[in-house]
């Protein structure tokens, strides 16, 4: 097997602001991988966690989650384009052909907000996903609400509060919007998510961060729902056992991207796609959320849905540059 990384810097249209912080670029590095037969397989290392540092980049496509994931996809890619099908079917007999996709919206204002969520919902999307806890409690509470009213009923309304909130504070701004039928609210608190769990009616997902978060969160029922990101978490096969496993529990899964390009996303996408039980609208709608478009193969959202690429690998390529 050869092996190269290709590193990557690429701006977003608009800066993407959690509690914990704004991303204006994303920094990562694509893997090609070839066998000796000349097949050629992707993967991606994109980390959660800022590359301001000086070598910060390097250290991950040394070693830890992001560069096994990376050799995780690559390695499917090629095993699929042996196998003669899309990636999917080496994690499940009868994957989802498309899957559905929920909009992240990023206005901070509210107004702007909920009329950015009312042109998601005329674009096709059923679920909508806003980033919580970056402002203060009555602003994040107008925005919900703003969100509510506009797209009216059947549209389902997910929160993030990237772990930024204190007990109380999660308490008071869901107690205040749980009349807007919140899907969930990921992350509220820092610790232990079965504290608000308790005490409001908004269902509560962990956003884990490695195996072992995960592992622990079935075994002590921590939280309603399980949000993974497999391209920080060691890749597809491991993410999918996990997956599987919370399903069983009676614990819902939702897939999401770390802000990568189309090859992790694709890769995320052929995970959800895999996944047994009811459909869920995954977390994957955000490769437009960056300026360049370095990747070909993998379908924007239609109607709410992403399209598993055709033919019989990852299906998607970085794009031929001009000499």
């Amino acid at each position: 097997m050869r092996h190269e990384f290709i590193a990557y810097a690429i701006a977003f249209r608009e800066p993407i602001v959690t509690a914990e912080r704004a991303w204006a670029v994303r920094h990562g590095a694509w893997l090609r991988l070839e066998d000796d037969a000349g097949l050629v397989g992707f993967g991606e290392v994109a980390p959660r966690e800022p590359l301001d540092a000086p070598g910060a980049l390097e250290a991950a496509l040394e070693r830890g989650p992001y560069r096994d994931a990376a050799f995780d996809l690559a390695d499917l890619d090629l095993r699929a384009q042996r196998f003669g099908r899309p990636l999917a079917y080496l994690l499940a007999d009868a994957p989802r052909r498309q899957v559905a996709v929920n909009a992240l919206l990023v206005a901070s204002e509210a107004d702007a907000l909920a009329a950015e969520a009312a042109k998601a919902v005329e674009q096709g999307f059923r679920t909508v996903k806003l980033k919580v806890a970056a402002a203060p409690p009555d602003v994040d509470i107008a925005r919900v609400r703003a969100v509510r009213e506009r797209v009216g009923e059947g549209v389902a309304i997910r929160l993030d509060g990237n772990a930024s909130w204190d007990e109380a504070t999660a308490l008071r701004v869901l107690r205040a919007v749980e009349h807007c039928d919140i899907e969930y609210v990921e992350d509220p608190v820092a610790g232990d998510l079965r504290a608000v769990c308790r005490q409001c009616n908004v269902p509560v997902a962990a956003d884990v961060h490695t195996l072992e978060d995960g592992w622990r969160v079935i075994r002590e029922r921590g939280a309603d729902m399980l949000v993974l990101k497999p391209m920080a978490m060691g890749g597809l096969l491991p993410s999918h056992e996990l997956a599987v496993a919370a399903i069983d529990a009676g614990i819902g899964v939702v897939v999401t991207s770390i802000l990568e390009t189309a090859v992790g996303v694709a890769g995320a996408l052929h995970l959800a796609a895999s996944l047994p039980g009811p459909e869920r609208a995954h977390g994957l709608a955000t490769v437009a959320l960056l300026e360049e478009a370095p990747v070909e193969g993998l379908d924007p959202p239609h109607q709410g849905a992403i399209a598993l690429p055709k033919g019989p690998r990852l299906g998607v390529r970085l794009r031929e540059r001009a000499p």
